[in-house]
């Protein structure tokens, strides 16, 4: 069970702002920026992130069809604003839970089982 549509539409537009203030001092949060795939049009999304061994993995809690998730999926690289650290990532791929698991603190795969996140992204550095 992904997070429903209207819940991600109200987030993008209410949420995310007042949150957006928040994760250059808070992780895992981060700014993930990106382009969208026919437009090329800049957006930068709220995400969750988590070291990896060559990278970062990624909580896409609206699901692999979210218009974040395909844009980073599509693109060359994207850039990750983590604490102030602008970070380029590239070779964005889905990666199954049992596969991102390792990488996600015992409360946040909690939390991500209860919602019934089956697929995240890794990228690496």
């Amino acid at each position: 069970m992904v997070l429903p549509r209207w819940l991600a539409r109200f987030n993008r537009r209410v949420t995310n702002r007042v949150l957006g203030l928040i994760p250059r001092r808070i992780s895992p949060f981060v700014i993930v920026h990106h382009r969208g795939r026919s437009s090329g049009r800049p957006y930068a999304t709220l995400a969750a992130a988590f070291p990896a061994e060559t990278g970062f993995v990624l909580t896409p809690t609206y699901g692999p069809e979210a218009d974040w998730v395909r844009n980073i999926l599509a693109a060359d690289s994207f850039v990750l604003d983590r604490r102030g650290d602008h970070l380029t990532l590239n070779n964005a791929r889905l990666i199954t839970r049992t596969a991102a698991w390792p990488h996600l603190p015992p409360p946040v795969r909690l939390a991500m089982r209860l919602m019934r996140i089956e697929w995240y992204v890794q990228a690496d550095r």
